[in-house]
C-alpha cells in the first residue's frame, strides 16, 4: 500500500468497526488468513499447485497474501486484472479467458514483455492473431488450450479435437504452448460428496485423459489446471492434476457456505438501518448497489429471525420474523454476501477487521477492470 493511500486512511485505523460509515465492505483478518492457509496446505499435501482466481477479491495485497502462503502464480478473468497485478509485481499469471481482437491482443503483447502471462485459447482463429502479433513483435506468449469439461461455456471438446488445437498451437510462431484448462463450474452446486467425487472423476478425468493424449503425442504438458472451491479436494485429488484454481475460498459467501463449510465466511457488507415503516420490518442503506443478488438474497449474521427479502437500488428490506426482535433506526449490522466475486465489484476498499476494530484499509484495485 502506498504512503499516499496509508495517509488517506490514517484516521481510520484503529476505530471500532461499529463507527465505519456504511454501506461498507469488511474482511475478518483472522478468518480469511485461515482460509489462504487451509487451502495452501492441502494444495502442498497432494502435491499440486496452487493458483487462486483472483477475480473473487481483485485486490494486489490479498493476491501477495496468497502468494506468500505457497501459491505458484495466480489465475485472473480479465487481462485488466492482469494489468493491475503485473504493476504490482506479480509475475506469473494466467488469464483463464480468451483474448479477442487487435487492442486486447496488443496489451497482452505488452503485458508479455515484463511478464510471465499464460492466456487460454479454444479456437484456431484466436491462435492465429496471437501468433501473428507475438512473432512480429518478438514476443512469446505461453498458451494453455481451455477445454469444455461440461460447463458448456467456452473451451473445444476433450479428446482429439482439443489434441488437434494443442498441436496448432505448439507449431504457431510467438507462441509456447504450456497444457491444458478447465473449469467444472456445473459441478459447484452438487452438495453430496460422493456424488460430487463422482462427477468430477468423470468430467475433469476428460481434462486429464487429453492431457495423456497430449503427452504420447509428443508435446510438452506443463500444465493440467482445474478446479473450483468447492471441487478443490475432488479435483485436487486426482491424479493427473497439476494445478488447482479456486477463487471464493479466501472469503466463502452464503451461497457455497452450505454445501462447502470447509472455509470460514470472512466477507460482510455493514450497514445501517434508516427506517422501521413496520413493526415486522426495517429498511438498511445496502441495496442493490451494494449487495449482489444473482445468486440469491444475501444472508443476515448473528441476527436471528431475521431476513433480508427485497432490495432496491439504495434499500434492503429486513423481516425481523420474531415479534420479540427489536432493531432501531440508527443500528447497524452485517450481512453475508451470497455471491462474494460480484459484491466485491461494488466497492473500492475493504475495511481489514481484527477484534471488531479497523487494522487497515485496502484498496480493491482491480475493481471494475472489464476489458
Amino acid at each position: 500500500m502506498s504512503g499516499s493511500t496509508i495517509e488517506k486512511h490514517s484516521d481510520q485505523i484503529g476505530m471500532p468497526k461499529w463507527d465505519i460509515d456504511t454501506p461498507a465492505l469488511l474482511v475478518d483478518v483472522s478468518a480469511m488468513e485461515q482460509n489462504i492457509s487451509k487451502m495452501a496446505k492441502f494444495a502442498s499435501a497432494e502435491g499440486v499447485s496452487l493458483r487462486p482466481y483472483i477475480k473473487t477479491h481483485k485486490s494486489t495485497i490479498l493476491a501477495q497474501k496468497q502468494l506468500a502462503a505457497g501459491a505458484v502464480g495466480i489465475g485472473c478473468a480479465k487481462l485488466g486484472e492482469a494489468e493491475v497485478m503485473a504493476a504490482a509485481g506479480i509475475n506469473d499469471i494466467l488469464i483463464g479467458n480468451q483474448i479477442i481482437g487487435v487492442a486486447k491482443i496488443e496489451r497482452l503483447i505488452n503485458l508479455a514483455r515484463n511478464t510471465d502471462v499464460i492466456v487460454a485459447v479454444d479456437n484456431r482463429q484466436n491462435v492465429d492473431q496471437l501468433s501473428t502479433t507475438a512473432a512480429a513483435k518478438g514476443v512469446k506468449i505461453r498458451i494453455i488450450v481451455e477445454l469444455d469439461v461440461g460447463l458448456h461455456r467456452c473451451g473445444v471438446k476433450p479428446g482429439e479435437a482439443a489434441l488437434s488445437l494443442a498441436k496448432y498451437v505448439d507449431t504457431a510462431p510467438g507462441l509456447k504452448f504450456c497444457g491444458f484448462m478447465g473449469y467444472e463450474g456445473h459441478l459447484q452446486h452438487v452438495a453430496e460428496p460422493e456424488e460430487r467425487a463422482t462427477r468430477v472423476k468423470e468430467d475433469v478425468g476428460l481434462l486429464v485423459k487429453t492431457a495423456e493424449m497430449a503427452k504420447l503425442a509428443g508435446l510438452r504438458v506443463d500444465i493440467v489446471s482445474a478446479s473450483g472451491t468447492v471441487t478443490y479436494k475432488e479435483t485436487g485429488k486426482l491424479p493427473g492434476i497439476i494445478e488447482i484454481q479456486p477463487g471464493t475460498y479466501i472469503f466463502m459467501d452464503s451461497n457455497y457456505y452450505p454445501i462447502m463449510p470447509d472455509f470460514e465466511r470472512a466477507l460482510t457488507v455493514l450497514a445501517t438501518v434508516v427506517s422501521h415503516p413496520e413493526e415486522d420490518y426495517v429498511l438498511i442503506d445496502a441495496g442493490s448497489k451494494a449487495l449482489s443478488t444473482e445468486s440469491g438474497m444475501p444472508e443476515i449474521k448473528d441476527i436471528a429471525g431475521a431476513k433480508l427479502t427485497r432490495v432496491w437500488e439504495e434499500h434492503g428490506k429486513v423481516e425481523l420474523g420474531e415479534p420479540s426482535l427489536r432493531l432501531k433506526i440508527g443500528d447497524k449490522i452485517e450481512i453475508y454476501p451470497s455471491h462474494v466475486c460480484t459484491t466485491v465489484n461494488l466497492y473500492d476498499q475493504y475495511f481489514a477487521i481484527s477484534n471488531d476494530r479497523v487494522e487497515a484499509v485496502w484498496e480493491i484495485d482491480a475493481r471494475g477492470k472489464l476489458t
